[in-house]
């Protein structure tokens, strides 16, 4: 079902445009470094230590020195150390971390629900970096074992930047931090010029599909809703009670939405739905697989999404 030769072109046509486009907006960036132009300005000198840090759980982080092993707790935060050009100091994962390729080869020392904290001593960490929401099920063991954590706690996307300069500053990277969300935000500002004057009518209807059974979608505060509404389109599910919840099929069908947006590759099995052969998605080809992780995980990748994401919902504006 998925081997279908004409399905795989529009992909592989659609990648290597958003790469294109990834590629020049970079190249913007760069162009913006040179000219000063950033939004999210970097402190005037850099970090000296020793530093006090307030992080996502309101504590004072006090952090002796440049970090030199470090301990990440998410694969979003690996992704982050490795963005601002730490991945010579990460000598410990969790699980799932599989981005960048590099990330792999870490030694794991647990995933969001159990650590392995014999295996995270032996790492003799001088920095973990978790997430807030998550680790604050492990801070009275990491407490006793005076093992040194940043939280951060990021809830959209320009709190991904701010958290960016908060783990730079705290590893004596703030440099690279500002280059990399300099970067963000000419990707960023260049969606918004596409789609800022874009009226009400023309911001299609949008349905995720995170899973199929049970039928599962995102709703607001997700960070699927915030690119959606940033690339110029409407989450059909915006009135949901939570984040992340579980949706009629027979109210996506009321609501036909224009586009429906998956985060697995089965495009020919929701094509194929009896009961949804009259949403307009389905009926117009405008059922899309894109990978779930620039879009969830809390990281630069976000704006690459955006990108895509706009370009997948105005394809004639963008």
């Amino acid at each position: 079902m998925y081997q279908n030769k004409s399905i795989r072109e529009v992909f592989a046509m659609r990648h290597k445009d958003t790469e294109l486009k990834l590629a020049l907006f970079s190249l913007l960036a760069v162009m913006c470094l040179i000219l000063g132009s950033s939004t999210l300005a970097m402190p005037s000198k850099a970090a000296s230590f020793p530093l006090t840090i307030i992080d996502g759980l309101n504590r004072e982080v006090t952090v002796p020195r440049p970090p030199q092993r470090l301990v990440a707790l998410t694969p979003s935060i690996t992704e982050n150390l490795f963005a601002l050009g730490l991945g010579d100091k990460v000598v410990g994962v969790s699980s799932y971390s599989d981005y960048p390729l590099a990330a792999q080869n870490i030694p794991v020392v647990g995933d969001a629900f159990q650590l392995n904290y014999e295996q995270i001593l032996l790492l003799e960490p001088d920095l973990i970096v978790g997430d807030a929401q998550l680790v604050s099920n492990h801070m009275a063991k990491l407490e006793e074992l005076d093992l040194p954590l940043l939280a951060i706690n990021p809830t959209n996307l320009q709190e991904v930047m701010e958290d960016l300069l908060i783990i730079g500053k705290a590893t004596d990277a703030l440099g690279a931090a500002q280059q990399v969300i300099d970067e963000m935000q000419v990707k960023i500002q260049h969606v918004q010029g596409v789609v800022a004057d874009l009226p009400e009518t023309v911001r299609p209807l949008v349905f995720v599909e995170v899973w199929d059974e049970p039928l599962m979608t995102c709703g607001p505060g997700s960070f699927m809703q915030e690119l959606i509404e940033l690339a110029g389109g409407r989450n059909l599910a915006a009135d949901a009670d939570s984040s992340w919840v579980e949706y009629s099929s027979e109210l996506v069908v009321e609501r036909d939405p224009e586009v429906i947006l998956l985060t697995r590759p089965y495009v020919g099995e929701v094509m194929a739905r009896s009961a949804w052969q009259e949403i307009r998605a389905v009926k117009n080809g405008r059922v899309v697989a894109v990978d779930s992780d620039p879009f969830v995980r809390t990281t630069p990748r976000l704006a690459d999404a955006l990108v895509e994401l706009v370009g997948i919902l105005h394809p004639d504006s963008f």
